[in-house]
């Protein structure tokens, strides 16, 4: 992904990587609909994200005030009040939207320290047996080879955003290079930190059945930051840089998201494409506060669907994997097809070398792997309540998008390689 960032570095992201390096034939149509699940996904990302950060929130009310009881209703109202901030910020901070990046990585590197210093102290472990060699097999499923591959679906929603900096392309100098710069270094970093994370903190669980899947705690990471302090007062400090964290994250997404719709409007892929690439001049820096602005509404949409049913909003996990590993696959598996079969691709400052056809085989092939694993239920046994709704709402934002297309979209949407090559 960083290297097709340095080939064509613009805002539009997936989409524009498509219809450059699709076959000729395929071009406005694939593009087309890495457009759409690119749209799709990024403002579905801002609503979980924001929904995590709220229900962390009234989890820490919760822990304080064993008596209260968060509601599905005050849920809805706290995400739509955190992206609604987030907008805001956006819109009216922009300027301060890099020191406060800067200000959140020395935040997330203190942080890592304050939450795992006092859980190496404190806590009691287990052995390294039961970390690296001890498995349970809570979906039921025939082999535990089986519930660890359905259970790619929550590592996977690490790589979730990687191609946010990309958006950000036609915003920030030399581009080029330092996009792909930052987006391999973000891999690295959290990388590296949640790796040590995961081991640290799955040390300290005494008891999986107890302490996770049956535990009284809306998040069971704040049971084992109890158990560790033996207070509720530092259980609830322990959690605090995950509030911070997952509001960042929406705030990242509504940056990424908005500027996907801005880009995707400037080339008539949207409906009402000219009122989503409207840009307005905010403190003397121009802004896509019409896309920005329609997060919200989709947000709102979205929030309807968790005062139905909780575990339909939590389907949306599924949707966004499935949806942005297709259009991290495609993309992909469009500069592999120009690798394996001789074809030409743009000059790059920051390349694989040698390394570009064994990453983009692996990468295709990992993607297409996630893209169906993701709209698996996680139990073996399904109901309706332990059914992923995912598949769903992905089926019907496709079949949307494929009559969209048909009727209008095939008319007046053209593939932004046309404006490449013209220009």
């Amino acid at each position: 992904m960083a290297e097709m960032a340095s080939m064509a570095p613009t805002s539009a992201g997936q989409y524009h990587w498509v219809s450059e390096f699709a076959p000729p034939s395929m071009q406005n149509f694939l593009s087309y609909i890495s457009g759409w699940l690119s749209a799709l996904g990024w403002n579905s990302n801002i609503a979980v994200t924001a929904y995590v950060a709220a229900n962390i929130i009234l989890a820490l009310v919760s822990l304080a005030h064993p008596s209260y009881t968060p509601q599905p209703w005050q849920q809805t109202i706290m995400m739509i009040g955190l992206v609604a901030v987030a907008i805001l910020f956006n819109a009216f901070g922009a300027r301060m939207l890099p020191s406060f990046e800067c200000g959140l990585l020395i935040f997330d590197i203190v942080g890592f320290f304050a939450v795992l210093i006092p859980l190496w102290v404190l806590a009691p472990k287990v052995s390294a047996h039961d970390i690296f060699e001890s498995f349970f097999n809570g979906g039921e499923w025939s082999s535990t080879g089986a519930g660890v591959i359905v259970g790619i679906l929550a590592p996977a929603g690490a790589f979730i955003g990687a191609d946010s900096a990309a958006h950000l392309c036609e915003e920030v100098a030399n581009a080029s290079l330092t996009v792909p710069r930052v987006m391999f270094a973000t891999v690295l970093i959290n990388g590296a930190l949640g790796l040590v994370a995961i081991v640290s903190y799955v040390a300290c669980i005494q008891d999986v059945e107890e302490q996770i899947l049956n535990s009284t705690f809306a998040f069971p990471f704040m049971e084992v930051f109890q158990t560790a302090t033996g207070s509720t007062a530092g259980a609830i400090g322990m959690s605090v840089p995950f509030v911070v964290l997952a509001f960042s994250m929406t705030l990242n997404s509504v940056a990424a998201a908005s500027r996907q719709a801005w880009s995707f409007g400037r080339d008539g892929g949207l409906p009402c494409s000219p009122w989503f690439h409207k840009v307005h001049v905010v403190f003397g820096q121009p802004l896509p506060i019409n896309a920005m602005f329609s997060t919200l509404i989709m947000t709102i949409v979205l929030g309807l669907i968790n005062l139905g049913s909780a575990e339909a909003f939590n389907s949306i996990g599924g949707l966004i994997s499935g949806a942005i590993a297709l259009t991290y696959g495609l993309s992909i598996g469009c500069v592999l097809w120009r690798r394996l079969f001789g074809q030409p691709l743009p000059y790059v400052r920051w390349s694989l070398g040698r390394l570009g056809l064994i990453t983009n085989t692996t990468g295709f092939l990992f993607e297409m792997f996630v893209m169906v694993m993701s709209f698996f239920p996680l139990f073996s046994t399904v109901t309706a309540k332990t059914m992923n709704w995912g598949i769903a709402m992905f089926g019907g934002a496709s079949i949307i998008c494929a009559i969209y297309y048909v009727v209008k979209g095939r008319h007046v949407y053209v593939g932004p390689v046309a404006r490449v090559k013209r220009e």
